[in-house]
């Protein structure tokens, strides 16, 4: 019967094969290697890229990577092994390196042993030492633009209840991947600063012009620019605070920002000046001109000479270029401040401009843009931003912070290289020539640097310093060998790895006690660890539970005590997009009628914003069609009743809004939040056992589960189990590797 059936069996199975992933929940392991495998593919080439090419100060030798053409060696033991013998699961990273040098006209190109990478193993964990180790995902703030308000409350005494009265002023964050965050504030005043951590508040209308724009734009593009002067006026309140002067070049403004921000300094110099008398009384005159300098707002300038104002121009240029550089190294230096594309993309669309995904620094139209939309919202023609909603926030997976270390070991490999290089090339063998070095001393020297005990006896140089005499025996030798593999070293990139898997509080140890615990690990989202936040300083808003977690942030599984809100997991349908935002399925609806059968939609929580959701456990007829009554929606935060024909998605199944330890629960709907987030963590506590039962009570994940933990042995291909035993097991199968 089933030899006849066979062929009929075999079309439908091919013919409905690549449907079968869109209706099935996806690997519960597959957000650890997916990242892993991107990270391999583009997130290896992407750092060695940023570093090319590494050059000396003079530009005579550089040194390029090809990234694109990398190999990884097989692994020197498989998982199995590396644990028994206590070694790392890790592969070799070779790069082919060019070493250019321009003095002698020659290129090397030669294949580079750069470190050892630890691999992922096909469970979705690291073997380092023998150990087990995980990296948890991480969940921070999504670099970009959010503006945010205050509440400023005025007491008539200090024992009053009540406020006398309260006002609100508002401020925007501009926060990056790498760099200096920096807050535009409107003060109870109404006063505008641009403010960062460690420096005074410097005046938005100073800031703004010296970021590279001129008065007239300024006050032209922005609304109601009366308020930027508003911090160049006297103070009412504080008559001892004089007015800041009005700038309208970038220069002036620079030399504002620089007396603004170095005006602490300048004044330690001040004061240690007064108080030193001698040195009035050896330079009478530096004194007098330095005095001449820093009060230039005082004095007038037709009361100095020629060679003074001449001293006084060249002190204030000094000052202006300081300042340009210091402006430029914070907020426009690609190497020290970074958006990402993500940050790139999240400025353009809050700010409407169309600035290319590549300039990963801030512009003086991004300042322009932010300053007009923070006045705009403190008229209220704006809507402020709520940083809790999952569209501002993204996740970091294991790769990706893999990435960022490797980046990290090779910004030290880049230091280590160019400080060779200027040494070798700094000095010339020009310079060895001239020397008037006798041979035999040379000679001397050499047998003795060559042995083990350093020399003792008296310098032939004639010289105190013994590192000049080891330089000038052997820069020949180093400028004659200089070679890539003298160049490159493994310990800043291996370094760099050993560092973040061995202390980084994102890297822990596998928890082992059974299947669930092992995959629960691997789902599992910190909002703590570098950039993000602390047990201490988490508010309640960060640990609550929001509207846009539904689908992708269990509301029930999470720690009990310090950790409450801070560690999460991830639900059972969720997936993480290459942007690191969590994505969640719906089935499509159109005029009433579920479409089960056009597949899943994955929505992000900014794309479900703009959606009418219905709940997953609608009830549907035999041909998909929702009831004529008018059904319970939500959209965005509302919820409401609507007509079948409005709603435009539904949810994929009553367990979409839970993790995968949670729906293990039966009966879960009926219980206390409280008894199930308990439930939810003892499962994983529970003790393993020698003689593993199924559950008196399932689910229906259980199997699923388990089989994508990676304990139990499972087949290639589905099809009919013809014969068991202890040794082997046999399925006859009617699809075949093709």
């Amino acid at each position: 019967m089933y030899i006849n059936q066979k062929p009929a069996i075999a079309s439908i199975a091919e013919a409905k094969q690549p449907d079968f992933n869109k209706y099935f929940i996806s690997d519960f392991v597959e957000i650890q290697r997916k990242s892993f495998y991107t990270l391999l593919e583009k997130g290896i080439i992407e750092e060695f890229s940023k570093r090319n090419p590494i050059t000396n100060t003079k530009k005579t030798m550089e040194l390029f990577f090809y990234p694109d053409y990398y190999q990884l060696t097989p692994p020197e033991y498989a998982p199995s092994q590396a644990i028994i013998k206590s070694k790392s699961y890790t592969s070799k990273l070779y790069i082919p390196v060019q070493l250019t040098d321009r003095t002698s006209k020659s290129i090397k190109l030669k294949w580079v042993y750069i470190g050892d990478i630890p691999l992922m193993t096909k469970r979705g964990h690291f073997i380092l030492n023998g150990c087990a180790r995980v990296i948890v995902n991480q969940m921070i703030r999504s670099p970009g633009i959010y503006y945010q308000k205050k509440i400023y409350e005025n007491f008539s005494d200090k024992w009053s209840e009540k406020p006398e009265n309260t006002f609100t002023r508002y401020y925007v964050d501009l926060i990056c991947n790498r760099g200096t965050w920096l807050r535009i504030e409107m003060d109870k005043y109404n006063k505008i600063w641009a403010q960062m951590k460690r420096v005074p508040k410097i005046p938005i209308m100073w800031f703004l012009i010296a970021v590279g724009l001129t008065d007239k734009i300024v006050l032209k593009s922005i609304m109601d620019s009366k308020i930027l002067l508003y911090n160049l006026q006297e103070d009412p309140l504080n008559p001892q605070k004089k007015s800041l002067p009005y700038v309208k070049t970038p220069p002036a403004a620079w030399t504002a920002i620089y007396n603004l921000v170095f005006s602490k300094k300048i004044k330690k110099a001040q004061n240690k000046q007064k108080k030193d008398v001698n040195l009035k009384q050896i330079f009478p005159s530096k004194t007098s001109n330095i005095k001449k300098i820093n009060d230039v707002n005082q004095k007038p300038y037709k009361d100095l000479s020629y060679s003074e104002l001449i001293t006084l121009k060249k002190a204030i240029e000094l000052k202006s270029e300081q300042g340009r550089k210091w402006l430029f190294n914070k907020f426009m230096n690609p190497r020290t401040y970074d958006l990402g594309k993500v940050g790139r993309l999240n400025f353009n669309t809050k700010l409407k401009l169309s600035i290319s995904s590549n300039i990963t620094t801030l512009t003086p139209q991004d300042f322009l843009a932010a300053t007009n939309y923070l006045i705009l919202v403190s008229k209220g023609l704006r809507e402020l931003d709520d940083i809790d909603h999952l569209k501002n926030r993204r996740v970091r997976t294991s790769g990706e912070l893999i990435q960022m270390q490797i980046g990290v070991g090779l910004v030290r490999l880049e230091k280590t290289i160019r400080e060779k290089m200027s040494h070798v090339s700094g000095i010339s063998s020009s310079q060895i020539t001239n020397k008037s070095i006798s041979t035999s001393a040379n000679t001397a020297l050499r047998e003795k640097m060559n042995s083990s005990i350093p020399p003792k006896v008296e310098d032939p140089l004639g010289g105190s310093d013994r590192s000049k005499r080891y330089k000038t025996s052997f820069t020949k030798n180093k400028i004659e060998k200089l070679t890539i593999s003298n160049i490159m070293n493994t310990k800043p990139f291996n370094g760099a790895l050993r560092e973040f898997f061995g202390t980084s509080p994102l890297s822990q140890f596998m928890d082992q006690i059974n299947p669930l615990a092992e995959l629960t690990h691997k789902r599992r989202l910190s909002s703590m660890g570098p950039g993000g936040v602390t047990r201490d300083s988490a508010t309640l808003a960060i640990r609550g539970i929001h509207p846009s977690h539904y689908g992708r942030i269990c509301p029930v599984e999470t720690p009990e005590g310090k950790n409450t809100g801070l560690v999460n997991s991830l639900t059972a349908y969720a997936r993480v997009n290459s942007d690191g935002y969590i994505e969640t399925p719906f089935y499509r609806v159109y005029k009433g009628q579920v479409q089960k059968k056009k597949g899943l939609y994955f929505f992000s929580a900014k794309q479900e914003e703009k959606i009418k959701l219905g709940a997953a456990d609608l009830y549907t007829s035999q041909i998909g069609f929702l009831p004529k009554a008018s059904i319970p929606v939500r959209i965005v935060e509302d919820f409401t009743k609507i007509a079948r024909n409005e709603i435009q998605y539904v949810g994929v199944a009553p367990i979409q809004m839970i993790s995968i330890a949670t729906s293990l629960i039966p009966f879960f709907e009926h219980d206390d939040a409280n008894r199930a987030l308990m439930g939810s963590n003892m499962q994983r506590q529970a003790v393993p056992i020698l003689k593993p039962q199924r559950p008196i009570v399932g689910t229906g994940l259980e199997a699923r589960a388990v089989s994508d933990s990676g304990h139990v042995v499972t087949a290639k291909y589905s099809g009919i189990v013809t014969y068991t035993s202890s040794n082997k097991i046999i399925i006859y199968s009617s699809l075949t590797s093709k």
